[in-house]
């Protein structure tokens, strides 16, 4: 049996902390409560998970949704025009 993986680590004593219950509030945004998992600490809290940019554009994007597009994809999209456009054809070796 494998133990359940923390996404964040308490604030107080650093120990993971394993989300007991969430609700979401939109598609890009759910709100988690989490306990620290060092009985001597015992912090409860909660926590935003919040979705804020494309690294990648959906293969189905859905209408509803609109996020901007971080540096790193802005910039290849930018270098190609935005749009994919033929590779020109390779050269022969010798």
């Amino acid at each position: 049996m494998t133990s359940p993986r923390a996404f964040l680590r308490c604030p107080h004593c650093d120990t993971a902390a394993v989300v007991r219950t969430s609700v979401l509030h939109s598609k890009l945004l759910r709100e988690s409560l989490l306990q620290c998992r060092n009985a001597l600490c015992g912090h409860t809290f909660s926590a935003y998970t919040e979705i804020v940019r494309t690294v990648s554009p959906s293969a189905c994007p859905s209408g509803d949704i609109c996020l901007p597009i971080s540096s790193p994809a802005e910039r290849a999209a930018l270098s190609t025009g935005g749009a994919e456009k033929p590779m020109p054809p390779a050269k022969a070796r010798r």
